[in-house]
């Protein structure tokens, strides 16, 4: 399919996202200038680049991505949406040379993230970046320290937190609609295939291997890694608690108003996919995050069977309190119950910035999307030089994704992990070898 019939067809989120683009509503000086950093099509980049578009005053002035035929893509269909042809580039460190430059969206393989996160932030550059923020726990401290240090903007891209109909829940409970909060459960089910066993092939012409692994040690090209794939291998990916437990992890612990957990524990195993798949996470999974104050937050995983055992919602989060039940769902809005079956007040979505693209067919239509509020609200921090406007600075950010990263650490160890619950950092010896990561030379992040 050419660019105009792709167009035409309404096939592109760019293309949905085109009818509410407003150019030239801020005064120049309001404008603020950002580049994209992974924009291949159909990947998380393209959908929040969809909402960016839409946000009065913003100017997309790069088109970064390792792969060519993706900037290339981007930039043409860029200049035809908004008129305005942003530059290309594959390296991100190209990008934060330039002094004009506001901040970059970034949407790599989790490997790139805190790397990206903390060379913008020491270029002077705002910064939002896809969950998890980090890679390893050690690399949230740094993000955390970096940030102070710049006072840069940091938004990590768990949007709920910008969901005005979640707000105004999470406000309700805090306030004590459901008493005291005492369990976050959290879950994940979906019915992921095998990935197989990838052929070491000549890597593809289009795709600069070498910067695609960035921070990463090096390793041979193999078919079955790009673009998606790279979630289930340690070297690149976090495994579904990075991929997904994040999002509703973070709703959990924003509800329940706790930080660092105690305890971490975490059972399961690649149980439904055949051994020999080259998928090296767990498919099977649950984790326990134990609070003071006698709180906990739990996680089931079961990514290869489909199954959607609560309410028939394959993802969501329930948060129990001793006087009621508050059921955040993963589109459609916040259910909270007084655990008697009446006084229920439900929370729906805005009903704005709706994008169709391939991840609503896999999940069955249209969604209100919350990230365009999310980068709205990204957008304003920066306007405003402000980090404490972004709803997701570096704080709340490294604390959600630390959970999911502890418990890949427990996992990993095969035991129990002890955390001071005021700082974050680690008391026990178990999970010590697994708290920081290996990079590839020249690459470190200190």
């Amino acid at each position: 399919m050419n660019r105009r019939e792709f167009l035409k067809k309404g096939a592109s989120a760019f293309a949905i996202a085109a009818a509410g683009t407003v150019r030239g509503a801020n005064a120049p000086s309001n404008r603020v200038r950002l580049g994209i950093v992974a924009c291949a099509r159909y990947c998380r980049g393209q959908r929040v680049l969809a909402h960016t578009i839409k946000v009065p005053g913003v100017e997309i002035a790069y088109a970064c991505d390792v792969l060519e035929d993706a900037r290339n893509w981007t930039a043409t269909n860029l200049e035809e949406l908004t008129g305005f042809r942003p530059k290309k580039e594959k390296d991100v460190r190209k990008l934060l040379e330039d002094k004009d430059l506001d901040g970059i969206i970034c949407a790599t393989p989790d490997h790139w993230h805190a790397t990206c996160a903390v060379l913008a932030m020491r270029a002077g550059k705002h910064v939002y970046v896809e969950k998890p923020c980090a890679f390893c726990p050690r690399e949230g401290e740094i993000i955390m320290a970096t940030q102070k240090e710049t006072g840069k903007v940091f938004q990590m891209g768990n949007q709920r937190r910008s969901s005005e109909y979640v707000r105004k829940a999470i406000k309700l409970i805090h306030e004590g609609a459901i008493g005291e909060t005492k369990w976050g459960k959290v879950w994940y089910m979906a019915g992921r295939k095998p990935i197989g066993n990838g052929k070491s092939v000549p890597v593809p012409k289009n795709i600069d291997w070498d910067l695609w692994q960035g921070p990463a040690p090096r390793t041979g090209y193999r078919d079955n890694i790009v673009p998606y794939n790279w979630h289930w291998f340690k070297r690149w990916g976090t495994g579904e608690t990075g991929n997904n437990a994040v999002h509703f992890v973070d709703l959990a612990r924003w509800a329940m108003q706790v930080d660092w957990p105690s305890r971490v524990t975490s059972a399961g195993g690649k149980y439904w996919l055949p051994e020999s798949d080259d998928w090296e996470w767990p498919d099977a999974q649950t984790a326990t995050w134990e609070f003071p104050g006698q709180k906990f937050i739990t996680w089931e995983c079961l990514c290869c069977t489909g199954f959607k055992p609560y309410m028939g919602y394959g993802t969501g989060a329930m948060v129990y309190g001793t006087k009621g039940t508050a059921f955040f769902t993963p589109g459609s809005g916040v259910i909270i119950d007084d655990g008697r079956g009446h006084n229920v007040q439900k929370f729906e979505p805005e009903g704005a910035a709706t994008v169709k693209d391939t991840t609503d067919r896999i999940n069955g239509g249209g969604i209100t999307d919350p990230s365009f509020y999310h980068v709205s609200n990204f957008v304003d921090a920066v306007r405003a030089n402000d980090p404490k406007v972004a709803n997701s600075g570096a704080e709340d950010g490294v604390k959600s994704t630390f959970l999911a990263l502890s418990a890949n650490v427990a996992q990993m160890c095969g035991q129990t992990i002890d955390v001071d619950p005021a700082s974050g950092r680690l008391l026990s010896k178990a999970g010590a070898e697994f708290w920081s990561r290996e990079y590839e030379k020249g690459w470190e992040l200190v």
